[in-house]
């Protein structure tokens, strides 16, 4: 992974946990950012400072290619420096003390910023994560070359096991020869990250005494501790979950339901599918389809909740269009800036209408015991609101969503179970927001979640058994008191990282979908 796609994992998994972050800026300067642009005449320079209660944006002239910022980051903060007319951005860390910036306009995103301890620290891990290249790049090229022979290739592929090694414990490396570097903990949390509770302490638990002071490593551990009081084994988590076998139900006519992007299900075990285009079919359990209702709403079409008396919540992301420049191009994109809920009753008719509060998407939503919860990707959370009135009432706050995925199911105990798939974990919530459970964790087994970022979806059967979605590739399992059976015969539904529709019915059939092959509809086996 290279450094750059590394920080900007990292800020995204450590907003609200990272050093100093609470730390704003204070009038008394003590840090200072002195910038020099070569191709940049007057422009005006943007520091976006990355702290737990939000982002800070400070903005600064730039006359002939020089600008300064001023301000107090007592403990490192990630930031990102841009400047009008200049595509792309710089990542660094800033902190206290003199930092310079100097580089190019046309390739600003690699400029120089030297003076920060810590941003020091990773432009000597950079350079050294390069010398490792540099060293084996004429064996990867030898290897790589058209002429190069079989038997020689052979030779060639026991260097190349030597480069995967060395590169595979170079963090470790780097980190045990700067037990007290700032990027060294911050390393050890991108490494932590998607790992169980108890992987993760005793990653913690084996680090250089002097690195266990580093208040980014506290704060981790206290975080890690709670969450190792949350995870359960499955020994227990399904102690009453008996051990359930799916298959593909071959005779459901589901191939033709194009451009699904969510499902619901009815009281009456018909299910309720959302297309893309705002439609909304109602098909029976063979497939068959019963009607189409056409709803009037405004923006784009992305979940559906459906209510004790088959009341249907259509939420819709409201969207702009917005100018963007990009390496002397512009280009028009649409942007989220808001949610609005349409209510139907059962013949498709609107009864309600309302604006959701804080809410800039919906990628998932529920409805149970008068409550409407939405997923919002965006904002990384999931909000409930009075279905009456949407009203907010409470909020789950900080997920780690992925690749605009968030999605969540209520199960029989009236617990959110959320698919946080950026934390490779599935975690349970009551209607307040206190967690309850998680489990979960990333890896190449079948309790694992694998890829990118999985789970996608979940849900719960009605014994107690919990159902994951994971895509690329796709795998549907099941978790019962026997641990996870993966159901055989799903074929790839999505390329990518790309969301799979999950619902399940009140006899416990499983129902897929995705937006080029349709809706696959799995039925229970009997041992």
């Amino acid at each position: 992974m290279s450094l750059r796609l590394k920080l900007s994992v990292m800020c995204l998994l450590m907003i609200g946990i990272l050093v100093g972050c609470g730390t704003k800026k204070q009038e008394e300067s003590k840090f200072a950012l002195t910038g020099k642009i070569e191709g940049v005449v007057n422009s005006k320079a943007v520091l976006i400072s990355h702290f737990e209660t939000g982002v800070v944006q400070d903005t600064v002239e730039v006359k002939e290619g020089a600008f300064t910022f001023k301000g107090n980051y007592a403990e490192p903060t990630h930031a990102y420096l841009s400047i009008e007319g200049v595509d792309n951005l710089l990542s660094l860390y800033v902190e206290n003390g003199n930092m310079t910036v100097t580089g190019v306009a046309k390739d600003f995103r690699n400029a120089k910023v030297t003076g920060g301890k810590t941003q020091d620290d990773i432009n000597a891990y950079n350079a050294q994560k390069k010398a490792v290249f540099d060293k084996y790049k004429p064996i990867v090229a030898e290897y790589y070359n058209k002429e190069t022979t079989k038997e020689r290739k052979e030779e060639l592929e026991e260097k190349l096991e030597s480069r995967k090694l060395e590169m595979e414990g170079f963090d470790s490396k780097f980190i045990k020869e700067n037990p007290t570097s700032n990027y060294s903990a911050l390393l050890i949390s991108y490494e932590i990250s998607g790992k169980s509770a108890v992987e993760a302490n005793k990653i913690l638990s084996g680090l250089d005494p002097e690195l266990q002071k580093n208040p980014l490593i506290v704060k981790l551990k206290a975080k890690n501790d709670e969450m190792k009081s949350l995870e359960v084994g499955m020994d227990q988590l399904m102690d009453n979950a008996s051990n359930v076998s799916y298959k593909v139900d071959t005779k459901f006519k589901g191939a033709d339901y194009g451009n699904v992007v969510y499902l619901g299900v009815l009281t009456n075990n018909n299910i309720c599918v959302l297309q893309k285009d705002g439609s909304i079919k109602i098909v029976k359990p063979n497939g068959n389809e019963v009607k189409s209702l056409k709803p009037e709403f405004e923006g784009a079409a992305s979940a559906i909740a459906v209510g004790e008396s088959n009341t249907i919540y259509l939420l819709a992301t409201l969207q702009k269009k917005v100018r963007k420049k990009y390496r002397g191009k512009s280009y028009d994109r649409m942007v989220a800036v808001g949610v609005e809920c349409t209510v139907l009753n059962d013949k498709g008719e609107k009864i309600n209408k309302y604006r959701l509060e804080g809410l800039k998407t919906a990628t998932g939503a529920r409805v149970c015991d008068g409550t409407l919860m939405v997923a919002d990707c965006q904002n990384k959370n999931i909000v409930m609101f009075d279905a009456k009135n949407g009203k907010k009432t409470a909020s789950l706050e900080r997920l780690r969503t992925c690749c605009g995925i968030l999605d969540f199911s209520v199960n029989k105990k009236k617990e959110i179970l959320v698919a946080n798939l950026g934390a490779f974990r599935v975690e349970g919530f009551n209607f307040e927001g206190k967690q309850l459970l998680a489990f979960g964790q990333r890896g190449k087994e079948l309790n694992d979640f694998h890829g990118c970022c999985n789970p996608v979806s979940v849900n719960s059967l009605s014994n107690g058994a919990i159902v994951t979605v994971e895509k690329d590739p796709t795998r549907i399992k099941i978790y019962s008191k026997e641990g996870a059976k993966q159901i055989e015969g799903i074929e790839e539904l999505v390329t990518g990282c790309t969301y799979i529709p999950m619902t399940v019915d009140a006899n416990d059939n499983l129902y897929l979908a995705s937006q080029k092959k349709g809706i696959v509809r799995c039925v229970s086996v009997k041992s």
